[in-house]
């Protein structure tokens, strides 16, 4: 190697074929390593994978030559740091993916998304190729839907036997023959694709009822282009974004009638849901809300869009929900996620669902057995891409295949979803699937196992450090409807297949860009920016599509909420953990009582005072505890993971740089969770780190937002927030008369917590005094961390909101608050009874945290209220309690 020190993508002198040899030499011996050491059964019945990277003589395939070059001059090093680097970026972009588990359970928090920084290189023919035939699929897929939910013809002709529709999920008989009327049936449509031993190209299985993973490609797009600059600018793979404009002009075609200039939304299941981040990413590429079932409604047959108090007229519904889920007044009656009335609105025409409800038939692998058949017919075509080997156990031919060859077939049943894996499984659960194919023959589809083509993968050595090795690659590909036709997305999804077994059923351990290194089309086949622009009539005037429901604004507000309260309990621990250390090395009475007193304040403030150990000498566990316990309301890491879970929920509003700072402090709270029980030194770099990420995030929030109603209602979150805690603070240290030693520790302990301590030195050169502090912290109108600047932040955030989301009882209760704190006088709140208890301020402490809290409430009787008997993904996991 030239120089181990340099990354991937620099530019330097061109590589020897000494140099480039290694390279492939390696990687070919890591192949043929790999495959001896397979089972032979899953290599399939042809022979070794076709190699995307190398041919048959050893030599490396033309489009790769920009990568091998930029690869050979970085080595093992260069290579192992660009996957550290791309693995940062997809964390700072809150890329993720959340899994869940079969039957709609409860889903796991969201994980980072697993990107090879490897791209899948594809040569102009085999591109050319790939994309006639999925263009062929797209409109043989149409028109068998047109058949299906029309004249039928291809099931009285025997072509297609009824238990491949009828019997399919996807079927949906309520849709009827109205459901593509005026519009293609299949508007968007994804496949899997797969390139056999032999170097042909097939199809695994079609998407055409919700595709996913359009917006995951062009994420993976963005960060491989910047990860991979050099190699990515020589190379000149064709570019992808044009396809969310192809997207966006067929969403306007697909309108109903006489709709010039649609409101079009993205339906998504939710914040939970799988695949939340390529929902966000697709809307936010088109420019439209994405929306949830509790967002919409139906009213005299038409759909409209909840939006700050009033309704806004829907036309075109880009859906993510399955169609089964998308009603549950016509379909699923236990649904949540759906828009009850959906069915009967399309059925008027008065909206446009793409794709269509009912399209999700076409999914279903049985078709693949007679897919020739159908092209034939509907098309007057033989097919370009065929499907892989499937057996359908329906037709008594097929039955005995699939019983025979089921070892080494990929076996699902149609009917419920469920997919078992031959090569998995060992001799009696062989003999019970077996059995279950001959027990329902007509639900079981098998398809063979196909040995998928290998392309050069990043993976992790045991020393650490990435290098090159084969791994069977598949490719999801995308189209959309345009003009007459179809437009393709240049590239799509890679995945890295699982070994062995695991990945004959297509279980992908991580994605791959896809680069199409040939030349872009000319004239009316290419889609651009410039093409939607034209298609879109002017009206003159920029128009509001923000979808600001009663969601939204909740989500929006908590966000606030619990900002504020992650950047506050932080304060409050870390003040607190300084103190006790400080306390470690010089014990004296006066600051033990100091720490503790304060302690105790502090878990009165944030609800976590039964986590404090008072016969502990050492409170480290205990700070510990207040800071990482995730399952304890009131610790950092509860309002952290709630925060996080707010602005997922609101993702589409907020900026890319939300996430990289949000992440910076989730990794600071990981970092102390992820090891043994902190110290106080773990504690102190944990805090220090999280406040900063704290701090960017809301100067973020402050300058990078439009202050629209959301914005608003966000601050209007974070100033209720603030005077609980400051409110609930000072009363825990302060509402009992203390020594006064012990008393000036406390209040300069609080004064740190709320940010006040220089202002207060500042202004006020004598000891510190009670009656000092409650004038700045409670009373000073200049002071950015005061209840009353919160107060007056608060008014001013009602006065600017739109009539139809103002709320007078709101206004009242903040108008009673600014009256209560005006109207006290100083000397009251400093003077004790003879218990020594400072009543006057007590009770206005205790007023003012109620008041908030009782703000809060209202808005979420009123404002936030969902529809009735509707509720989030998962019957309301996401938390919306303090």
């Amino acid at each position: 190697m030239t120089s181990a020190r340099t990354p991937v993508g620099a530019t330097s002198a061109p590589v020897d074929d000494t140099q480039a040899a290694g390279i492939v030499e390696t990687y070919r011996a890591d192949r043929f390593g790999l495959f001896d050491a397979r089972d032979p059964r899953h290599l399939g019945a042809t022979g070794l994978p076709h190699d995307e990277f190398v041919d048959a003589d050893g030599g490396i395939r033309p489009q790769w030559s920009e990568l091998v070059d930029a690869y050979a001059r970085a080595g093992e090093p260069g290579l192992t740091r660009t996957d550290a680097r791309l693995a940062a970026m997809v964390a700072d972009e809150g890329i993720t993916y959340t899994p869940v588990g079969d039957g709609m359970e409860l889903p796991t928090s969201p994980v980072p998304w697993q990107l090879d920084s490897v791209p899948l290189v594809l040569d102009g023919e085999t591109w050319a190729t790939v994309e006639a035939g999925v263009a062929q699929r797209c409109r043989l897929l149409d028109a068998l839907l047109a058949d299906l939910y029309g004249p039928q013809r291809t099931l009285e002709e025997g072509i297609v036997a009824p238990e491949m529709v009828f019997g399919h999920p996807g079927w949906i008989a309520k849709v009827g023959a109205g459901a593509s009327a005026g519009v293609r049936s299949l508007v968007l449509h994804a496949a899997d694709l797969g390139r056999l031993p032999d170097g042909s190209v097939a199809v695994w299985g079609d998407y055409t009822g919700a595709p996913s993973g359009i917006g995951y490609a062009m994420a993976d797009r963005r960060i491989v282009s910047r990860v991979l600059a050099g190699p990515f600018g020589r190379a000149v793979p064709r570019p992808i974004t044009s396809f969310a404009a192809a997207l966006r002009v067929a969403l306007v075609d697909a309108a109903p009638s006489g709709v010039d200039d649609p409101t079009i939304v993205v339906l998504s299941p939710g914040s939970l849901s799988e695949t939340y981040f390529d929902q966000v990413t697709v809307a936010t590429h088109l420019g439209v809300p994405l929306v949830e079932g509790s967002d919409l409604l139906v009213r005299n047959g038409a759909v409209y869009m909840r939006s700050l108090g009033s309704f806004k007229r829907v036309d075109v519904v880009l859906r993510r929900v399955d169609a089964a889920w998308c009603d549950p007044l016509d379909l699923r009656t236990d649904s949540r996620l759906g828009v009850a009335g959906l069915v009967e609105a399309v059925a008027r025409g008065a909206v446009t669902v793409v794709n269509t409800l009912g399209s999700g038939v076409a999914e279903n692998p049985a078709l693949h057995t007679v897919a020739d058949a159908l092209a034939r017919t509907l098309l007057d075509e033989e097919l370009i891409l065929r499907p892989v080997d499937s057996w359908w156990a329906g037709d008594p031919t097929g039955a005995a295949e699939v019983r025979r060859r089921a070892a080494d077939l990929v076996l699902d049943n149609v009917r419920t979803g469920e997919r078992v894996i031959g090569p998995e499984l060992d001799a009696a659960a062989l003999d019970a699937t077996r059995d279950r194919v001959e027990a329902q023959p007509w639900q079981w589809v098998g398809r063979s196992c196909p040995a998928f083509s290998v392309s050069p993968s990043a993976v992790r050595s045991p020393g650490g450090t990435s290098r090159l090795r084969p791994a069977s690659v598949t490719l999801r590909t995308f189209a959309v409807a345009h003009g007459t036709g179809y437009t393709v997305m240049p590239g799509g999804l890679g995945q890295v297949l699982a070994d062995g077994p695991a990945g004959a059923g297509l279980r992908s351990v991580a994605a791959k860009d896809v680069w199409v290194v040939a030349p872009e089309p000319a004239g009316d086949a290419r889609v651009t920016e410039t093409s939607v622009a034209m298609s879109v009539p002017s009206t003159g005037a920029a128009i509001d599509r923000s979808a600001l429901s009663p969601r939204v604004l909740a989500d929006l507000f908590w966000l606030g909420r619990y900002g504020e309260r992650t950047e506050a309990t932080v304060r409050m621990v870390r003040v607190a953990s300084e103190r006790h250390q400080a306390q470690r090395y010089r014990p004296r009475a006066d600051d033990t009582a100091v720490v503790a007193r304060y302690l105790a304040g502090v878990g009165a403030a944030t609800g976590t005072g039964h986590l404090i150990d008072d016969d502990a000498t050492d409170l480290t566990a205990t700070l510990a505890a207040m800071t990482t316990a995730r399952t304890v309301p009131g610790t950092v890491a509860h309002a952290l993971d709630r925060l996080a879970s707010s602005a997922r929920a609101v993702r589409d509003q907020m900026s890319t740089s939300t996430w990289m700072v949000l992440g910076t402090v989730e990794r600071a709270m990981a970092e102390l969770r992820g090891g043994g029980p902190p110290d106080l030194g773990d504690l102190a770099r944990g805090h220090e780190q999280m406040l900063h990420g704290m701090l960017a995030l809301s100067g973020l929030q402050a300058d990078s937002m439009v202050h629209d109603p959301g914005w608003l209602f966000m601050d209007a979150g974070r100033r209720l927030e603030r005077i609980i805690l400051v409110a609930e603070l000072l009363r825990g240290i302060a509402a009992r008369r203390s020594d006064p030693v012990v008393e000036q520790g406390l209040l300069e302990a609080f004064l740190v917590a709320n940010e006040s301590a220089v202002i207060y030195r500042r202004r006020n050169r004598a000891v510190m005094g009670l009656r000092s502090v409650i004038m700045l912290s409670v009373l000073d109108e200049t002071n950015p961390r005061s209840v009353i600047y919160q107060l007056d932040a608060l008014r001013d955030d009602w006065d600017a909101m739109p009539d139809e989301v103002r709320s007078a009882s709101v206004e009242r209760t903040v108008a009673d608050m600014v009256a209560d704190v005006r109207r006290v006088e100083i000397g009251d709140l400093v003077a004790t009874d003879d218990t020594g208890v400072r009543r006057d301020l007590d009770r206005l402490t205790a007023g003012l945290a109620e008041g908030a809290r009782s703000v809060s409430d209202q808005l979420g009787r009123t404002r936030f209220a969902p529809p009735r008997d509707l509720q989030p993904l998962w019957g309301g996991a996401r938390a919306l309690v303090p």
